[in-house]
């Protein structure tokens, strides 16, 4: 994969990459694709396909209130916490324009 479709895919899944996380990142996903690649290459003839069994609404349990955590034993392990909340550094997504 090159760096610059890596860069395109990040765009439209609107996550912002810096230089470092391109390279980074390409030579993983190099990696990644390799392996599908390999596993392309398998014989899947006799492997029967799995299909996904439907669940219906009377076989979910209960919905039941539990005990809950405190807000600060939720926080405890959040690296940056600002008046009670959870603080992250960065654009998450970036607006479109549109």
């Amino acid at each position: 994969m090159k760096k610059e479709e890596l860069k395109h895919i990040a765009k439209l899944s609107r996550i912002k990459l810096t230089d470092e996380e391109l390279e980074r990142f390409t030579a993983q996903m190099e990696t990644i694709l390799d392996s599908v690649k390999t596993l392309e290459e398998l014989d899947t003839s006799g492997v029967k396909v799995r299909s996904l069994r439907k669940v219906a609404l009377s076989d979910l349990r209960e919905d039941t209130v539990g005990q809950s955590l405190s807000q600060e034993d939720a926080l405890m392990n959040a690296p940056f916490t600002e008046n009670g909340f959870v603080k992250v550094y960065g654009t998450l997504v970036e607006e479109s324009g549109a």
